[in-house]
């Protein structure tokens, strides 16, 4: 029988909170990973869970801390789940975000949603700090803007996505939640959970590799940062997606690394526009 250590999982997920880890630990039969001192992290033969603290920068270092143990993990579905608020949606209530914006940058990022998504989808903020005023109609928490934009340097974009359970509203508001509330709330959407995760291994099929003759020989034609090398692989996933064909990397006359992604974020834009 594998050691939980000698397993290769597919896929990530990050909470904020021991009590919204709890179900999946449950639920999933997953094991604490007691060599981790650095986060809290708990694993099965395709599945890594992992309990970041509060706060933006938390959740940047949990995920570049974690997916950095697994490097050899191409293209892993990556997931932060957790509870946040909203000024009007019922309590429990659960949604994708197709939005996130961070309100100390005021950085947006747009999640790719290339498949039938199991729930209603919704724009996130993210703050510094719990909010009471629900002065406008995002979802609200403190850490998606810094765990999608860590974990899309990780895998490609269309992978990696923000599920939110409503845990507070102007009816009830944040001193009213309790530990067990949210493991409640998190357990009764496990379901939705299960069925994104099925949407997102199907998506991952799809997505091939990048040949590895072709990618291997555009990163030593050019120099390529370690972004700049993701950006590369996410743009060349996205097109297979579009096309059902891998871009011909041969006939891009490209002048440097920067120069190369520019065209294909271009060729991208363009297909997406005439779709």
């Amino acid at each position: 029988m594998k050691n939980v250590n000698d397993s290769a999982p597919e896929i990530f997920v990050f909470v904020a909170l021991p009590c919204e880890a709890k179900p999946l630990v449950a639920a999933w039969k997953l094991k604490k990973n007691t060599q981790i001192q650095a986060f809290v992290t708990y694993q099965n033969q395709n599945s890594v869970l992992t309990v970041s603290g509060l706060g933006k920068v938390a959740m940047a270092a949990a995920v570049a801390y974690t997916l950095a143990r697994h490097p050899d993990v191409a293209q892993p579905l990556l997931l932060n789940l957790g509870v946040a608020g909203h000024r009007n949606l019922p309590l429990g209530s659960c949604v994708l975000a197709d939005q996130i914006i961070d309100a100390d940058s005021g950085r947006r990022f747009y999640p790719q949603l290339p498949f039938s998504v199991p729930c209603p989808t919704h724009a996130l903020k993210t703050m510094s700090q719990a909010d009471e005023t629900y002065s406008d109609g995002y979802i609200r928490d403190m850490e998606a803007s810094a765990f999608f934009e860590t974990a899309v340097k990780f895998s490609s974009s269309e992978l990696v996505h923000c599920l939110k359970v409503v845990s507070d509203n102007a009816d009830s508001p944040l001193a009213n939640i309790t530990e067990d509330a949210v493991t409640n709330w998190i357990d009764g959407r496990l379901s939705v959970v299960a069925d994104l995760i099925v949407a997102l291994r199907e998506l991952r099929a799809v997505i091939a590799v990048p040949d590895g003759r072709d990618c291997q020989g555009i990163l030593s034609r050019f120099h390529f940062t370690a972004s700049n090398a993701a950006k590369l692989q996410s743009l060349l996933n996205r097109w297979r997606l579009m096309n059902g064909v891998s871009v011909d990397l041969a006939k891009i006359d490209a002048k440097n690394a920067k120069d190369l992604i520019a065209q294909l974020e271009a060729l991208v834009a363009e297909k997406q526009f005439y779709l």
